[in-house]
């Protein structure tokens, strides 16, 4: 943006130098040479047209003014700048040299150089500059700051602590610099140290209670439930009624379902992150997959639909309930869950997958088609939204492009086999709808060798191609080894009739 109060302050200058070229020294009115004013407009002008964005312009404007002036160090300063608009850090970095040189004092200039050192990887010569500057002005906390941002930057993070550590001195505990040292100790792997930081932060300003929850998650994040249990106890001590400090240390007693069905007051405050939330329930999960007494998933499911209450513009709140019924196998309320979370557009693509593969299930190929193309935008690099669409283009009766995008899924699965086998099935599947039964035959039989002799859909759809192709002994063949893996009705009757 354009300083305008720059620009009519050098536009006020252009103009009293070109009154009658007038000045006055000791209340008596004295002539200035016109080449001095000459002189003077030229560099004012060369300014204006900088602050103006015309730096073309300035760029004539500087040289030609330096040409004959080369111990301005303003104009080289205002030539680097200029450079350094139009992208050209080179000659910007000569000529801010060319400044410190004639003004080796002037802070301006020499900031300015670090800047440019840093633009152009030279950090550790920024770090030089900043070493003596704080030196000159050892009370200038900018200065300071700078120094320990780029020390860290360089590779030297003992050096960023230190100049913390004296920074500190300065302006006390803050939570600035708390957390620059909190970083750096643990990009380092001081993990003690790290958490030092953040309990002299929180001791510092007890009543903050922020700054303790942030030193319990830090804890907790690590795998020390034990420290992040002590300080959510002391956030107790300060605030009995901290609804997260109460749920984290509260313990479990009686049955699974007992436990749950007490966790509902909580659930039930806004106050509490649903994060915390989350990872209350995150250990039952397992529990949902095998069979769970209707007890305990009745009692996951209504916390589920708590959160969703409590929380209701939050993706992850519909996340959760939606993977709750998933889990507990009630699909449809699961999907009705997973739609609400998209609308408010997750950032994880388990949601958009897992109602992917319930309208597959359903067989719902209309709302799996549009579903599957919004993946596809949102997640490009995911293999199964290709898959899906794929899937859903064949049952819409357009095999040509569904080929297309299950290619383009095989290139993004890599080394999923699981998956890239399914998408070699639904190749296949594309092919017979073509009525390219050699071809579905030949792309069937190029993976068998490569885990396709134990993919029940694979065998069962090869002998589909085959008994198409005329060949029907060897297509029961492969009906009978898929029956052996997956058995159902569809591939009994195959068997049975010895046809499709």
């Amino acid at each position: 943006m354009i300083n305008i109060k720059s620009i009519n302050f050098v536009l006020l200058l252009f103009t009293c130098f070109q009154l009658a070229g007038q000045n006055t020294i000791g209340g008596a009115a004295v002539k200035v040479p016109e080449a001095e004013v000459n002189r003077q407009s030229r560099f004012i002008d060369a300014e204006r047209e900088r602050l103006l964005g015309h730096f073309d312009k300035a760029l004539e404007g500087y040289k030609q003014f330096l040409y004959e002036n080369p111990d301005n160090g303003a104009a080289w300063y205002g030539l680097a700048r200029t450079y350094t608009s139009l992208k050209d850090l080179v000659n910007a970095l000569d000529a801010i040299a060319k400044a410190v040189t004639l003004e080796p004092d002037n802070e301006w200039y020499l900031t300015y150089q670090a800047d440019l050192y840093e633009q152009t990887g030279q950090v550790k010569d920024a770090v030089r500059i900043y070493e003596n500057l704080t030196k000159r002005f050892p009370q200038t906390t900018e200065f300071l700051e700078r120094l320990a941002y780029l020390a860290v930057l360089a590779g030297d993070p003992q050096t960023g602590l230190k100049t913390l550590d004296r920074l500190e001195k300065l302006t006390g505990v803050t939570e600035e610099t708390a957390d620059k040292k909190h970083l750096i100790y643990v990009g380092m792997g001081e993990i003690k140290k790290a958490a030092a930081e953040l309990q002299k932060l929180a001791d510092t300003y007890p009543h903050e209670l922020q700054y303790r929850h942030h030193l319990a998650e830090f804890y907790e994040r690590n795998g020390d439930p034990n420290a992040a249990r002590k300080v959510y106890e002391d956030i107790l001590r300060h605030d009995p009624d901290d609804p997260v400090a109460k749920l984290a240390v509260m313990q479990k007693t009686g049955s699974d379902e007992t436990y749950l069905q007490s966790l509902k007051p909580l659930f039930q405050d806004p106050g509490v992150s649903i994060d915390a939330k989350v990872k209350e329930i995150l250990p039952y999960f397992s529990k949902l997959e095998g069979n769970a007494a209707p007890g305990l998933v009745q009692a996951l499911l209504d916390l589920g639909q708590l959160v969703e209450k409590t929380h209701p513009d939050d993706a992850k709140a519909w996340s959760l309930s939606g993977d709750l019924f998933y889990y507990a196998n009630r699909q449809e309320e699961a999907l009705a869950r997973y739609r609400t979370c998209i609308k408010l557009k997750p950032n994880v693509y388990s949601v958009w997958e897992n109602a992917l593969s319930i309208l597959a299930e359903q067989k719902n190929y209309d709302e799996l088609l549009q579903l599957a193309e919004k993946a596809m935008d949102d997640f490009p690099n995911q293999a199964s939204a290709y898959y899906y669409y794929g899937m859903a283009a064949t049952e819409k009766g357009n095999p040509d492009y569904a080929i297309a995008q299950l290619e383009q899924a095989n290139l993004i699965a890599g080394n999923n086999l699981a998956l890239r086998l399914d998408i070699t099935d639904q190749i296949g599947l594309a092919l017979l709808r073509k009525k390219d039964f050699n071809g579905a035959v030949a792309r069937y039989e190029q993976v068998l060798g490569k885990g396709g002799d134990k993919h029940a859909g694979i065998l069962e759809h090869l002998g589909d191609a085959l008994f198409q192709a005329g060949e029907r002994n060897k297509a029961l063949e492969y009906w009978q080894k898929a029956q052996k893996i997956a058995p159902n009705p569809g591939l009994e009757q195959k068997i049975s009739t010895g046809k499709l």
